[in-house]
């Protein structure tokens, strides 16, 4: 007969919740000490690192204007559509109008071209970090009446900050109102070019000077002479809601958080390599048990008895 293998095979099974906590339980000092040595590390990193400080202001941007047809086609910009200020913060025209705004708010010089250092390599690279603008998520999407905009600024002071986030606005103000004023000069020049034709027309005896031609004549004469005077006070759609004021504390970096992230990670990371190792250590520990016939002491009490019982019927088999 084919001799049977002296000891039987031992077999992997999947691991118990008792036995989990059991292995835990006797890593339990490396462990924590591991999550505790991560979290100050990550915390006293992390306030190592320059501080950020981030200011807001709201502004909202009008959609329709007003009842009068001339202000809205010759003294108003176009409505904005969505996205459009985003790209107006983000382009070298507007970046101009903050570096002057900020040089006029008597900060030092060296500030002001570190700052446009930053909106230049920005503009370069297309990833925008230090001036943000963003539809409000409150704001309505679909709304006819115009849309609320949040715009950030990004900076290592509080002050500057603040400086900063109120003079891109100031600078989204001044571009806006450019725009109409650009707008009223192509209307002006181009009503002047139709006065002209009029007036070139009637002297080669072309149109007869009825009562239709006067009448456009002067409703041309009329748009003139309002866009002359109203030339300075053209407005923009633009409008402050909340200016931005200076910033209680930073939004990077955050030690706390940093450091209970830092721990929390390592906690989950250090108790499953724990585990992972325990497991694999207690087969061999009862392989080894069994070859010297006794049962692991903290073997199952079932586990135990029939073991008891095998040896017993293996002593009682009669000898040949």
């Amino acid at each position: 007969m084919p001799s049977s293998s002296p000891h039987p095979n031992t077999t992997h099974r999947d691991l118990e919740l008792p036995q989990v906590i059991h292995l835990l339980r006797r890593a339990a000092l490396p462990i924590l000490g591991v999550t505790a040595l991560a979290g100050v590390g990550a915390y006293l990193l992390s306030g190592l690192q320059p501080k950020v400080y981030e200011a807001t202001s709201s502004l909202f941007t009008e959609q329709s204007g007003g009842n009068n047809a001339l202000n809205d086609s010759l003294l108003r910009p176009s409505p904005l559509p969505r996205g459009g200020l985003e790209q107006a913060l983000h382009s070298p025209a507007v970046v101009k109008l903050v570096i002057n705004r900020l040089r006029a708010a008597e900060i030092a010089p060296a500030t002001v071209a570190k700052v446009q250092a930053d909106l230049q390599a920005e503009l370069s690279t297309g990833g925008f970090k230090k001036l943000q603008v963003a539809p409000d998520s409150n704001s309505p999407s679909n709304s006819n009446s115009g849309v609320v905009y949040i715009l950030s600024a990004r900076a290592n002071t509080p002050e500057l900050a603040r400086v900063l986030a109120n003079s891109s606005v100031a600078a989204l103000q001044l571009w806006d109102i450019q725009r109409a004023q650009r707008r009223s000069e192509q209307a002006r020049i181009a009503l002047e070019l139709q006065l002209n034709v009029l007036d070139r027309t009637a002297q080669d005896g072309g149109l007869s000077t009825d009562s239709v031609n006067d009448q456009t004549r002067a409703a041309i004469l009329r748009d003139l002479i309002v866009i002359k005077t109203s030339r300075q006070s053209v407005s923009g759609t633009l409008d402050v809601i909340a200016e931005a004021v200076n910033p209680a504390r930073p939004v990077t970096p955050r030690p706390q958080r940093t450091a209970a992230l830092a721990a929390l990670l390592t906690l989950l990371f250090a108790g499953g390599g724990a585990v992972l190792l325990g497991s694999r250590r207690q087969p061999t520990e009862t392989a080894v048990a069994t070859d010297r016939g006794s049962v692991p002491a903290d073997a199952p009490a079932l586990y135990r008895h029939e073991s008891s019982e095998a040896r017993n019927v293996t002593s009682s088999v009669p000898q040949r």
